[in-house]
């Protein structure tokens, strides 16, 4: 999943959620939905809904989040359903 033109101005922004179904599942192929919004780096704002397929049956262990390029300053990343 990927976003365009993320700002890094102090009023511009990310957010959204990822939907993953069945990560620890051994048996199904790992589907997701996703939806985010932006405040881009040219004074616009964008909003994206994704969904797709990792093609592996193996249990997801770990996620990652980063940028193309820089770092995530500041933020909070909040994970629900593991129990």
């Amino acid at each position: 999943m990927q976003s365009t033109n993320l700002g890094a101005g102090n009023d511009e922004c990310f957010t959204g959620f990822i939907h993953l179904f069945n990560p620890s599942s051994t048996t199904f192929v790992k589907h997701y939905m996703a939806e985010t919004s932006i405040s881009a780096d040219n004074d616009g704002a964008n909003h994206f809904f994704t969904a797709g397929y990792g093609n592996t049956t193996s249990a997801v262990d770990a996620i990652q989040f980063k940028m193309s390029s820089g770092n995530i300053d500041a933020g909070t990343i909040t994970l629900y359903g593991i129990n």
